[in-house]
């Protein structure tokens, strides 16, 4: 957490502000307060996987332009970053380069970190689509972007994922530990989305663009 803060603090060139959460049960949370530095927002909760700590935090910042995922194993590189992604994003989402992920032996993969306009996150109603924990979130920014024609790869902007699975990443944690047990779960919940949601979803970020695009 100290280190993507150090980071942001090095590389960012907007506004951009951090805001952290917390598990109330984490055994280091009165150090991780503390590393926040007193500049950026936290909030602690009960403990939460990913896409509802997300949901949650994105809540406090629906008056933003912009809405930002980074996790605390992300490591911002390029200085201005955020200002590329944004610009990028523009009506719709955009992302790094992550160092991780191809698909199909291309990139881009998928957006694990982005940078989404927050009038699409308004009309969907979240951020992360509600029904998973933690894996596939990213998976569903894909199919929205890709389905709304709105999803930028910026690799220009690098924002390395220093995941346990890559040379050079974290070792993992309890964190790691407790979100590989909600995979199955997250499969299925992504699987069924596909078949019974996924148009509705796109439709309504398409109706975003062309409403900004035509402003009454």
């Amino acid at each position: 957490m100290v280190r993507l803060r150090v980071a942001c603090a090095a590389t960012c060139q907007l506004h951009t502000v951090l805001h952290f959460g917390f598990d109330n049960d984490d055994p280091t949370l009165k150090e991780s307060i503390l590393a926040t530095g007193d500049v950026h927002p936290y909030t602690t909760s009960d403990r939460m996987h990913l896409a509802p700590w997300t949901n949650h935090l994105a809540s406090f910042h629906m008056d933003a332009p912009y809405l930002c995922s980074l996790g605390d194993d992300m490591l911002p590189v390029t200085p201005g970053w955020d200002r590329m992604l944004v610009e990028a994003a523009h009506v719709g989402m955009s992302y790094p380069e992550l160092g991780r992920r191809v698909e199909h032996g291309r990139q881009p993969g998928v957006p694990e970190a982005i940078v989404i306009d927050t009038r699409i996150v308004a009309a969907l109603g979240w951020m992360c689509y509600p029904e998973l924990d933690h894996w596939y979130v990213d998976n569903v920014w894909r199919d929205l972007g890709t389905g709304a024609d709105c999803l930028t790869h910026v690799p220009q902007a690098v924002v390395l994922h220093k995941h346990p699975n890559v040379p050079g990443g974290d070792k993992p944690d309890a964190t790691y530990a407790a979100a590989a047990r909600s995979y199955e779960h997250d499969l299925t919940v992504y699987q069924r989305w596909r078949l019974r949601r996924m148009r509705e979803d796109i439709s309504a970020v398409r109706r975003v663009r062309e409403t900004a695009s035509h402003p009454v």
